[in-house]
Protein backbone atom coordinates (compact mmCIF):
# COMPACT_ATOMS: atom_id res chain seq x y z
CA UNK A 1 0.00 0.00 0.00
CA UNK A 2 1.52 3.80 -0.73
CA UNK A 3 0.62 6.66 0.18
CA UNK A 4 0.91 9.85 -1.62
CA UNK A 5 1.41 13.23 0.05
CA UNK A 6 -2.06 15.54 -0.93
CA UNK A 7 -1.06 17.86 -3.96
CA UNK A 8 -0.46 21.96 -3.36
CA UNK A 9 -4.35 21.52 -4.68
CA UNK A 10 -5.65 19.54 -2.19
CA UNK A 11 -4.54 21.49 0.61
CA UNK A 12 -5.45 24.76 -0.94
CA UNK A 13 -9.26 23.14 -1.05
CA UNK A 14 -8.94 21.81 2.37
CA UNK A 15 -7.96 24.92 3.74
CA UNK A 16 -10.97 26.61 1.72
CA UNK A 17 -13.55 24.18 3.23
CA UNK A 18 -12.34 24.42 6.64
CA UNK A 19 -12.16 28.02 6.87
CA UNK A 20 -15.33 28.44 5.61
CA UNK A 21 -16.99 25.94 7.65
CA UNK A 22 -15.35 28.03 10.33
CA UNK A 23 -16.23 31.48 9.14
CA UNK A 24 -19.76 31.05 8.66
CA UNK A 25 -20.76 29.35 11.73
CA UNK A 26 -18.84 32.75 13.38
CA UNK A 27 -20.70 34.53 10.96
CA UNK A 28 -24.18 33.03 12.47
CA UNK A 29 -23.25 33.71 15.58
CA UNK A 30 -22.72 37.38 14.78
CA UNK A 31 -25.47 37.71 12.60
CA UNK A 32 -28.09 36.61 15.54
CA UNK A 33 -26.92 38.82 18.19
CA UNK A 34 -26.56 41.61 15.52
CA UNK A 35 -30.58 40.66 14.20
CA UNK A 36 -31.60 40.45 18.09
CA UNK A 37 -30.16 43.89 18.76
CA UNK A 38 -30.67 45.76 15.87
CA UNK A 39 -33.10 43.93 14.57
CA UNK A 40 -33.50 41.85 10.98
CA UNK A 41 -33.50 44.80 8.48
CA UNK A 42 -35.12 45.09 4.96
CA UNK A 43 -33.95 41.36 4.66
CA UNK A 44 -35.80 39.77 7.14
CA UNK A 45 -34.18 37.50 10.25
CA UNK A 46 -32.74 34.84 7.88
CA UNK A 47 -31.23 36.93 5.02
CA UNK A 48 -29.91 39.20 7.38
CA UNK A 49 -28.15 36.16 9.64
CA UNK A 50 -27.25 34.29 5.60
CA UNK A 51 -25.49 37.32 4.65
CA UNK A 52 -23.30 37.53 7.90
CA UNK A 53 -22.76 33.60 7.21
CA UNK A 54 -21.86 33.99 3.76
CA UNK A 55 -19.48 36.85 4.03
CA UNK A 56 -17.97 35.54 6.82
CA UNK A 57 -17.34 32.06 5.40
CA UNK A 58 -15.78 33.27 2.44
CA UNK A 59 -13.71 35.85 3.82
CA UNK A 60 -12.22 33.30 6.49
CA UNK A 61 -12.11 30.79 3.83
CA UNK A 62 -9.88 32.96 1.34
CA UNK A 63 -7.42 33.68 4.23
CA UNK A 64 -7.36 29.82 4.78
CA UNK A 65 -6.73 28.91 2.00
CA UNK A 66 -4.20 30.92 0.94
CA UNK A 67 -2.32 30.18 4.56
CA UNK A 68 -2.47 26.71 3.46
CA UNK A 69 -0.97 26.73 0.76
CA UNK A 70 1.86 29.36 2.33
CA UNK A 71 2.60 26.68 4.66
CA UNK A 72 2.90 23.79 2.43
CA UNK A 73 5.23 25.28 0.66
CA UNK A 74 8.32 24.74 2.38
CA UNK A 75 7.39 20.90 2.23
CA UNK A 76 7.94 20.97 -1.90
CA UNK A 77 12.05 21.84 -1.68
CA UNK A 78 13.64 18.85 -1.83
CA UNK A 79 17.34 18.54 0.38
CA UNK A 80 19.45 19.94 -1.60
CA UNK A 81 17.02 22.48 -2.32
CA UNK A 82 17.66 23.60 1.62
CA UNK A 83 21.17 22.96 1.34
CA UNK A 84 21.75 25.38 -1.14
CA UNK A 85 19.84 27.69 0.73
CA UNK A 86 21.29 27.45 3.66
CA UNK A 87 24.59 28.50 1.89
CA UNK A 88 23.13 31.33 0.80
CA UNK A 89 21.87 32.49 3.35
CA UNK A 90 25.38 32.11 5.22
CA UNK A 91 27.09 33.78 2.90
CA UNK A 92 25.10 37.41 3.12
CA UNK A 93 24.98 36.66 7.33
CA UNK A 94 26.44 39.68 8.89
CA UNK A 95 29.31 39.26 10.95
CA UNK A 96 28.85 39.07 14.79
CA UNK A 97 29.83 42.30 16.42
CA UNK A 98 32.86 42.80 18.41
CA UNK A 99 32.10 42.40 21.66
CA UNK A 100 32.44 46.03 24.21
CA UNK A 101 35.61 44.39 26.30
CA UNK A 102 37.71 44.09 22.79
CA UNK A 103 36.31 47.50 21.71
CA UNK A 104 37.71 49.45 25.02
CA UNK A 105 41.03 48.02 25.06
CA UNK A 106 41.62 48.72 21.34
CA UNK A 107 40.76 52.47 22.20
CA UNK A 108 42.98 52.47 25.08
CA UNK A 109 45.86 51.69 23.15
CA UNK A 110 45.38 54.44 20.21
Amino acid sequence: MSYHQPSLWDKAKMGLIMGGSVGACLGCLIGFYSTMKFGPGPRGYLGTIGQYALGSGASFGFFMMIGSCIRSDADRLSAQDRDALRKNMERWRAPASTPMAVYFARSAKA
